[in-house]
């Protein structure tokens, strides 16, 4: 069995979507099939990483978060008759319109809809509309999104439900962090609140932040990654005089190691934007108990169960947010129920059990 995945960033990026991606066509290439990546990149020219193979496609523009690349056309007309299915990661204008034009069987991996490029969206809608009706199957990550999701809405008979998942070996990496290394004099004796993701709107960060003014003296809250509003939430933090309370630490090499030390993980996010939240999956390998946010339609209160792995408590609201932190770190029974109850509902996400239905599904779509 041969299956080309169609994907955006190339090795070695890493968001959400690419980590699932790397961990999902390494796991495949062990179990026998010859999984490879057409993704994009500085350069167009043909790779290894971890196991398998991938196309980079040299990247011309990006136009309202798509990347577009001639030498992606051109790479897929070249190598797309070697393989039996094309998997298309979507929302990925670019590659959902290349897969209209083979007659491989087609599997879109449903990450989002398209929500904020409104005004586009309206002319590419067609184009994604032919290639949702031409897919064989539909793979949507949670319930949630599934059930909310107007852009799949007349393909529901083709939809099945497989979450994204990791791989245990990646996520056991003991790689040392040079900032968490000039952290700890700063940290010792506090707990940990830690949130990871890109600065960007519906993140809901400001809420974090604005939530550590009601939190309990020993508890410091750590925000990890970079993006446009790095400026805005440290002066907000300057201005709310949060210096010793909060600490926007931009990216690191290494987020495992903090998610690893951390007391409990959080993520405060404002929109369906949000459509998963992978990196929560990496908290519960850990045995982090979440605090998440009750965001219409995210697969966020999929993972985690309110009451069983942490809480979930209204979105835009930093009270809520500092109470449900304030309680799992004051109550260690409390704490320690949810910490086991993480570590089992991470088996749900293990790679080999996301892989191994997806290998399945592959199986179905060829008879």
């Amino acid at each position: 069995m041969k299956v080309l995945h169609l994907g955006k960033l190339c090795p070695p990026r890493e968001g959400g979507i690419e980590l699932f991606s790397y961990d999902l066509l390494e796991y495949l290439n062990k179990k026998g099939v010859k999984a490879d990546l057409l993704c994009f990149g500085n350069e167009t020219a043909k790779k290894e990483y971890r196991s398998f193979e991938y196309f980079e496609s040299k990247m011309n523009i990006k136009l309202n978060s798509a990347p577009l690349s001639l030498d992606f056309i051109k790479t897929f007309k070249q190598i797309e008759k070697k393989y039996d299915i094309i998997h298309v990661h979507s929302p990925n204008p670019l590659a959902e319109m290349v897969a209209l034009f083979t007659s491989k069987n087609i599997i879109i991996h449903w990450h989002s809809d398209i929500v904020r490029q409104k005004i586009s969206y309206i002319f590419y809608k067609p184009i994604q509309q032919l290639m949702l009706r031409k897919a064989k199957k539909i793979i949507c990550t949670s319930p949630q999104y599934f059930e909310t999701s107007t852009q799949i809405e007349n393909f529901k008979e083709k939809v099945i439900i497989i979450p994204l998942g990791l791989s245990t070996n990646r996520l056991n990496s003991e790689e040392l962090d040079k900032k968490w290394l000039g952290l700890q004099s700063k940290l010792r004796g506090k707990k940990i609140v830690l949130s990871i993701g890109r600065l960007v709107y519906y993140k809901g960060f400001e809420y974090l932040i604005k939530a550590s003014k009601y939190l309990d003296n020993d508890i410091v809250i750590l925000i990890v990654g970079d993006g446009p509003l790095y400026k805005n939430l440290k002066n907000l933090i300057k201005k709310l005089h949060l210096e010793n309370k909060v600490f926007l630490l931009g990216r690191v090499r290494n987020t495992a190691v903090f998610i690893k030390n951390c007391d409990v993980f959080c993520l405060p996010s404002i929109e369906r934007s949000e459509a998963f939240g992978l990196v929560l999956v990496e908290a519960l390998f850990y045995g982090k108990p979440l605090v998440t946010t009750d965001v219409y339609g995210s697969g966020m209160s999929y993972i985690n169960i309110n009451g069983i792995t942490g809480f979930v408590v209204p979105h835009k609201n930093p009270k809520a947010l500092a109470n449900a932190i304030n309680k799992i770190l004051s109550n260690k029974d409390l704490y320690h129920t949810f910490s086991k109850n993480a570590i089992r509902r991470f088996k749900e996400f293990e790679i080999t059990s996301i892989g191994n239905r997806i290998l399945t599904l592959y199986r179905e779509v060829l008879k």
